[in-house]
């Protein structure tokens, strides 16, 4: 029987990657999406190589957090690993930024995080599941100062410290680590939101692939039996 993987915001960009890769070494899927189109999903089924069940939910309402589990708790017997996709990224200047903007990144990007990881972790103990993992996806942006992307990179920073307590309560039954990418490329996308430019700023002089990160994710779902409570930054030494 194939290990579950659950994924959310997994139907496209760099959250599609993830979930083909996972499939790819033999994880069935659970994924998450919000917004994908009818296309978005047709492509993404196509794609995947392992069973996947498409579930509509958004994560900044911990309601539909709620009725995901409960999908899961009705129709699963154990899960081994969460990854924590989903996100909203957007540049605002700091003046215009409403209190609805900031509702939105911290809702999307942290609480949802932290509902699915309570929500995740407490099935996966329930069901003495095999070396169960979370995974959350934070940013370069948690660690650097980005003044155009400030409710973004709020978000982000309080990810990577609730990996860090998540890390230390769930021990030692769970690992949990997080992952700060650089900028990505995503093929076959128009990666609206790259700077090009940026380019230049990183001493390998060139952006990421999502292989890089999907890499990443496969070796901590097979291999990892000890690192917790860690942060990768995958940036071609952006931060240094």
């Amino acid at each position: 029987m194939n290990k579950i993987a659950l994924i959310t915001g997994g139907v496209r960009r760099l959250g599609k990657d993830i979930s083909i890769s996972l499939s790819e070494i033999g994880y069935d899927l659970i994924v998450t999406y919000n917004k994908s189109s009818k296309a978005d999903i047709d492509s993404f089924k196509k794609a995947v190589k392992t069973k996947v069940d498409l579930v509509k939910s958004d994560v900044s309402k911990v309601s539909d957090i709620k009725k995901l589990f409960k999908h899961i708790n009705k129709n699963y017997k154990s899960l081994n690993l969460l990854v924590n996709n989903a996100g909203i990224f957007r540049h605002y200047d700091f003046f215009e930024i409403t209190e609805k903007d900031f509702d939105d990144f911290i809702n999307t990007n942290l609480k949802g995080t932290f509902f699915c990881a309570q929500f995740g972790a407490e099935f996966m103990l329930k069901t003495k599941s095999e070396n169960p993992q979370i995974i959350n996806l934070a940013s370069l942006g948690g660690i650097q100062n980005w003044t155009g992307y400030i409710p973004y990179s709020v978000s982000k920073a309080g990810v990577i410290k609730l990996t860090q307590q998540l890390a230390k309560r769930l021990a030692p039954d769970i690992l949990v680590n997080s992952i700060s990418p650089g900028t990505i490329v995503i093929e076959n996308d128009k990666n609206e939101t790259v700077n090009f430019n940026e380019m230049k700023k990183y001493p390998v002089k060139k952006f990421g692939e999502a292989r890089d990160i999907t890499s990443l994710i496969n070796f901590l779902a097979t291999e990892n039996k000890f690192i917790t409570g860690h942060n990768f930054i995958v940036d071609g030494g952006k931060t240094l």
